[in-house]
């Protein structure tokens, strides 16, 4: 009998019985009685061969799982896991670069709509019948638009926002303008001189070492007084107290901010009472076309799996 992999889903998403029956073909499939937040010690895992899961390993001793050389995470981030610790265990890591690009674009085009059009004092007035013409609503129409990030997410951004005709400029470690939507790329030793330039600045950029608190006090002070920040990546990348001190100093004409340092943001938090910023529950990559997207990323790589053909896993570069 063929000696078939074994994949573990700590996490069944919303994945219809009939997407399981077409993993099913290529792999034997199991799954999780609860979330994969909790501890499952009592579980015996020596003949699972991968593991389907967002954060699992951060509850779960990975020591317990001696045949594992493949993980497929859920999300398009994997600063939770130890790539290097992965790398060294030759196991292959696998993300979802783009599953969650369009609801995340269409979020940030939404945001800067509501603050340039005041959308939320529209609904206000309507609220209390009253009736008021406002002549002092933006354009983003002519504006320039900074994107720091030019993977599936800076590029899907730059491609909806570009709809609107402003100048387009994205900043990367490694630029890439593969869709041709930027007007100009460049790396990220340029962002002290774009941020003074930028109406727009939108955060695409993942979490890494070097880009923790990339956004910090001197970033706010280099942008314009009138500019709309926008971070929807990791709340980490951006330094909450000074984005913080910068909005309750009057500077920015509105923020929208979708992932916090830390979640859930406090009850109690100075974020919550500010007029001019939109605060979102890490909740921005949810869309109605995901569960497809998400099973088909799954799918296509497991299958490259156990037909051994599964290339350019993340920790290639450590």
């Amino acid at each position: 009998m063929e000696n078939r992999k074994k994949l573990l889903f700590a996490n069944k998403q919303k994945f219809t019985n009939e997407m399981f029956d077409q993993l099913s073909e290529i792999v034997d499939v199991f799954f999780l009685d609860g979330p994969e937040t909790d501890n499952y010690d009592s579980l015996d895992f020596s003949d699972i061969d991968g593991v389907v899961c967002f954060n699992f390993f951060k509850h779960n001793d990975i020591n317990r799982f001696p045949k594992l050389n493949y993980i497929h995470t859920t999300s398009t981030g994997y600063d939770q896991f130890d790539l290097k610790e992965l790398k060294d265990r030759g196991i292959t890591l696998k993300n979802c670069p783009g599953v969650h690009s369009i609801p995340i674009s269409e979020f940030v085009i939404g945001s800067i709509l509501q603050i340039y059009k005041k959308f939320d004092k529209l609904k206000n007035q309507q609220r209390a019948h009253y009736w008021h013409c406002d002549w002092e609503l933006e354009e983003i129409y002519g504006k320039r638009v900074l994107i720091t990030g030019t993977g599936s997410i800076g590029q899907h951004v730059a491609e909806r926002i570009k709809a609107f005709s402003p100048t387009v400029i994205g900043l990367d470690a490694f630029p890439n303008n593969s869709n041709g939507y930027f007007d100009e790329v460049m790396t990220m030793d340029h962002m002290d001189e774009e941020l003074p330039e930028a109406d727009i600045v939108i955060n695409c950029i993942p979490l890494f070492d070097n880009t923790y608190h990339l956004f910090d006090k001197k970033s706010f002070e280099l942008m314009k007084d009138d500019a709309v920040f926008i971070n929807i990546t990791r709340g980490p990348v951006v330094d909450n107290q000074a984005l913080l001190d910068t909005l309750k100093s009057g500077k920015l004409k509105g923020a929208a901010v979708d992932v916090w340092e830390n979640e859930p943001l406090d009850h109690d938090s100075e974020f919550w009472d500010i007029d001019r910023l939109i605060v979102s529950a890490h909740n921005c990559f949810a869309g109605s076309g995901n569960n497809e997207r998400l099973f088909k990323c799954i799918y296509n790589d497991t299958k490259d799996w156990t037909e051994g053909k599964l290339v350019a896993n993340l920790q290639k570069n450590l």
